[in-house]
């Protein structure tokens, strides 16, 4: 029984390799003789380690991108392939992909990677190639300071909490407004960065609370926000993710405040909304992400996407698209010369992806974000905000 269990283990080993394999060479149909062609390299943490695991989210970002390629080769006479290697979140790895793809003349651009550690690890390595470097998902700040080479395309958590304070302040026209935020994570950055902007645009922070997860005393931050309320305006409420969300929906299910309340998206993914707190009742939230599914030429790609990949078109896929096509728009109108690509980026570009906004300018990091409003029980599209 032993052996038997050790001989199927081989067999899922040497069958999940060949797969690996057949990903990283599947890239494009390769051009027909005489079609001008470019390469892109797609660096993604297929494996953790090169053991059989995958990583799923990896995996469905890779999948939009090779959509996003697929649709420009299906309607352009110059033709793009992907050179697809699993970085395996191993700087070492990543260092030998650069010798063997430094040597393709007609590389145009690398897309890497999911994570930010593994980003940082990418830009290190071929920051000195002279190519565009786009992180379909990282949301590092120090990202785009690493090389003036690096394009990120969704925002960073500074971006995000200045956008909500924009709107806050220039949309809404508030004047006083409190911070709630959670003392861990990335809530403490996103609460500092709103703070920076909305004094910055001429606002008063009134009321500023910390908390933290394995604090007891949330009968204290309800009284201390209905005390302030005449001061208050709004209330900023960033959370760290969708624990922090959950238990704000539950702690404060007393709190009688009924001005505007704003957050970040943690908030949208968690489940809170399924019996949201009274105070919740009209929140306006930030996100990198929102699709209209009612649209017919949405169906009709999710459609396709899924005949072609057997995943829905919708999140981690569309990340790796609106980034992708994005990318290959820009450098075919340059092209696919990534020097004057990275000038346009420079002076600004605005493209309308499938689920938001990618807007660049000299920083080479998005800087639009959706706005959502609940209201009668579901989230809609306010607007589109860039800073």
């Amino acid at each position: 029984m032993k052996e038997e269990i050790m001989s199927l283990s081989r067999i899922y080993k040497f069958l999940f390799i060949i797969f690996i394999a057949n990903v990283a060479a599947s890239a494009q149909d390769d051009p027909q003789p005489g079609k001008q062609s470019f390469n892109i390299a797609v660096l993604l943490p297929l494996t953790d380690k090169g053991k059989p695991y995958l990583e799923r989210r990896s995996y469905q970002v890779l999948e939009g991108i090779k959509y996003a390629v697929h649709i420009f080769n299906q309607n352009s006479e110059t033709k793009v392939g992907l050179l697809i290697r699993d970085t395996q979140s191993d700087s070492s790895v990543i260092a030998s992909m650069k010798r063997e793809l430094s040597v393709d003349k007609t590389l145009s651009g690398v897309i890497g990677s999911t994570s930010s550690k593994d980003s940082r690890d990418v830009i290190s390595v071929f920051s000195d190639l002279g190519l565009p470097v786009i992180s379909p998902t990282a949301t590092d700040d120090a990202l785009p300071q690493l090389s003036n080479l690096v394009i990120q395309a969704n925002p960073t958590f500074t971006t995000r909490g200045k956008i909500m304070a924009s709107f806050a302040r220039n949309y809404h026209g508030l004047s006083k407004i409190g911070i709630v935020y959670l003392k861990e994570g990335y809530s403490n950055q996103l609460a500092e960065s709103f703070k920076e902007e909305f004094e910055r645009l001429g606002g008063k922070v009134t009321l500023s609370l910390v908390y933290n997860m394995k604090d007891t005393k949330f009968e204290s931050l309800i009284e201390e926000i209905e005390k302030a309320d005449e001061k208050l305006d709004g209330i900023y409420f960033p959370v760290s993710d969708v624990k922090n969300a959950a238990l704000l929906n539950e702690k404060l299910r007393d709190l009688a405040f009924t001005k505007n309340v704003y957050g970040n998206q943690d908030w949208l993914l968690s489940d809170v909304f399924s019996e949201p707190a009274p105070f919740l009742a009209s929140m306006y939230i930030d996100s990198d992400y929102f699709l209209d599914m009612t649209q017919p030429d949405y169906q009709r790609m999710n459609k396709e996407f899924y005949e072609l990949t057997g995943y829905l078109f919708d999140r981690n896929a569309l990340y790796g698209f609106d980034a992708t096509s994005m990318l290959i728009k820009f450098l075919a109108k340059n092209n696919f010369n990534p020097g004057t690509f990275l000038n346009e980026v420079q002076s600004g570009i605005d493209y309308d992806g499938i689920k938001g906004k990618i807007v660049l300018d000299a920083r080479r990091t998005n800087l639009s974000l959706n706005i959502l409003q609940y209201n009668f029980g579901k989230f809609s599209l306010f607007l589109k905000l860039k800073i």
